[in-house]
């Protein structure tokens, strides 16, 4: 499995690396932009795991301008690229689904780039290939985190909500903490009133 990996993500580097060059020459090419797209996401999807900081930096800047490159496309564009998954039952599990994406969509001008909106529009997007695209990001920035000494995203907003983690304690105010460069450091509560720890 892990060779068929390795082959998809060579394939995918190689086509990616001839439409960047491509690009070079005609930088406005909507055709080319979009292959660029598509092959960029395949890509970041296929990436073995990275372990050296520079590796990681790199590859989280690479998915930022990939993910960057999307806002030059509509949502019309963006849906013949990464049509909507057909799956009905989102309202069953509380899930995003078909119906939760075309009604976000249909909320945007289909002719209009997405532009710096572009965050917000994958994270409402279905597309299991775009899911996993948006999750390897976040799992870059907290590999970055940890390379830099702190907490992964997730462990530090599992402290935040009280839980207790392998790598963090209270002090004696009951406040979370981890050590971070040999020291003690405070983690912040967060104020996000939809994230919540489920028990």
């Amino acid at each position: 499995m892990k060779q068929i990996n390795s082959d998809k993500y060579s394939l995918y580097l190689n086509a990616f690396i001839r439409t960047v060059k491509a690009r070079l020459e005609d930088e406005h090419d909507k055709q080319l932009i979009i292959r660029n797209i598509f092959y960029g996401v395949k890509l970041i999807n296929s990436m073995p795991k990275k372990r050296e900081y520079d590796e990681i930096l790199s590859a989280f800047q690479l998915a930022s301008a990939i993910k960057g490159t999307m806002g030059k496309l509509t949502p019309k564009e963006f849906m013949n690229i990464f049509p909507i998954a057909k799956e009905f039952d989102g309202d069953k599990y509380e899930m995003k689904d078909y119906f939760y994406t075309k009604e976000y969509i249909e909320t945007l001008d289909q002719d209009k780039p997405i532009g710096e909106n572009v965050h917000e529009f994958l994270w409402e997007y279905m597309n299991r290939e775009i899911m996993n695209f948006s999750v390897k990001i976040l799992c870059l920035m907290s590999d970055l985190r940890r390379a830099e000494g702190h907490l992964g995203l997730f462990e530090e907003f599992m402290a935040s909500q009280g839980m207790e983690t392998p790598n963090t304690f209270k002090n004696s105010k009951g406040e979370a903490m981890y050590i971070r460069n040999g020291k003690p450091e405070k983690i912040h509560g967060t104020k996000s009133n939809h994230l919540k720890v489920v028990h």
